[in-house]
């Protein structure tokens, strides 16, 4: 990781206030003697220091126990895949999904869609994204508003109206089936099962 030519100074130790699992351990560890290494002389250790930092990033960034503070601190590096894994982390604060839920990737919106703790207005608004794939992973959420899953059964569409609808059968099944034939002009006998 650098920054205009210098070394990060992405905050190793802070990373250190928290027990990780083993193998996260020994990366952060391996990372700081690296980045004190490199400080102290200028060697080829750098890109080894930016690929080892990059990976101890990407091991906290998916670990379901990752502190919500280091998950918000790592949504401030400027990298789509990192961003889409801290949107997809049970653990980040709705703060953080809020900031994420403006990111320029399509796919970094539509984790935050699919995040549980994402606020309810946040996932509103996601509703109405420019990217149908976004729309898709709210379509696709059981757990959003059935108000917001109906509305988007009229999604312009096909598939983000398609899949809303299976959503809702999913939560609601007796209800789906009286929209359906309501929907088709004409009502229809539904077997029982």
């Amino acid at each position: 990781m650098k920054n205009n030519g210098n070394t990060a100074e992405f905050p190793y130790r802070m990373l250190l206030r928290w027990s990780w699992p083993e193998h996260i351990e020994k990366l952060i560890r391996r990372s700081m003697w690296l980045w004190l290494v490199e400080t102290a002389k200028e060697s080829s250790d750098g890109m080894e220091l930016e690929l080892l930092g990059a990976h101890v990033c990407w091991l906290i960034a998916v670990h379901p126990d990752s502190p919500p503070a280091v998950l918000d601190a790592l949504a401030l590096q400027d990298s789509t895949p990192f961003c889409e894994r801290i949107a997809e982390n049970p653990n980040a604060w709705p703060t953080t999904l809020a900031d994420l839920s403006h990111h320029r990737s399509a796919s970094v919106r539509a984790a935050v869609a699919e995040n549980p703790n994402t606020p309810p207005d946040i996932v509103t608004v996601l509703a109405q994204d420019e990217s149908a794939d976004v729309r898709f992973a709210v379509a696709d959420n059981p757990k959003h508003a059935v108000a917001l899953l109906e509305a988007l059964t009229r999604d312009e569409n096909c598939h983000v109206a398609e899949r809303s609808k299976r959503t809702l059968q999913q939560l609601c099944p007796a209800d789906t089936r009286k929209l359906v034939a309501k929907n088709s002009g004409s009502p229809r006998k539904m077997a029982k099962g």
